[in-house]
């Protein structure tokens, strides 16, 4: 078995407190994707700890590990177009934002983890410029080159933010469907977010509830 270097996280990501609380441990576990080729099947997978933790002080429930970002989506397996029903909900969110927010050429439409487009390019039909950020290589260029989806092969944080406003680039809608799972500085991300919307903008942020997740046995 491959040996790998994880960092431990020794402070509450969204609080800071120190001392989180392990609830689950699921041992070491290839990541999530990480799928072999059939010639590559014979070879030792890299697994990494899968512990769970809870912030006594916030409850926010989180891995006790942290694996580099670049590990995990610089290349990524899942677009969302693969599913029909997912791509009809995407486009009924586009109809909804764009008439409750009255969006139109002048506006700026900002995914964060827009994976291969399959929300923007509901808004992009409209008229209604927009702006993908998507870490993943492959994925980003699919979106740029199938769908002509401008979008950053990047990731989002309080960096990302500084330049982008540095460009006049401000948005009157951010949206993060399932990113901030996925990601180790949050409060980054979040802050980020803040730097580049408009003063009358919104954030629409999805994320999974923990609490939901297991009363539906999901």
């Amino acid at each position: 078995m491959d040996s790998c270097i994880v960092k431990t996280v020794k402070q509450c990501r969204s609080c800071g407190h120190r001392g989180l609380e392990r609830i689950v441990s699921l041992g070491d576990t290839p990541l999530a994707n990480a799928l072999s080729s059939e010639i590559h099947l014979a070879e030792k997978q890299k697994r990494h700890p899968l512990d769970l933790g809870v912030c006594p002080t916030c409850s926010l429930v989180q891995l006790l590990d942290s694996v580099p970002p670049e590990d995990l989506f610089s290349e990524y397996l899942y677009f969302s177009s693969f599913s029909e029903s997912f791509i009809n909900h995407a486009r009924s969110i586009a109809d909804r934002f764009i008439e409750q927010l009255r969006l139109d050429s002048g506006s700026l439409v900002v995914e964060v983890g827009s994976n291969d487009g399959y929300l923007l390019q509901f808004f992009k039909q409209k008229g209604i410029p927009v702006l993908g950020i998507e870490p993943a290589r492959n994925i980003a260029r699919f979106a740029r080159e199938e769908k002509d989806i401008e979008t950053l092969n990047d990731f989002f944080g309080r960096s990302l933010a500084e330049q982008l406003a540095q460009k006049g680039l401000f948005a009157d809608l951010i949206i993060a469907n399932n990113v901030l799972a996925h990601v180790n500085d949050s409060n980054g991300v979040v802050s980020g977010m803040r730097k580049i919307l408009k003063p009358n903008g919104v954030i629409s942020i999805q994320t999974p509830y923990l609490i939901q997740m297991l009363d539906h046995t999901e």
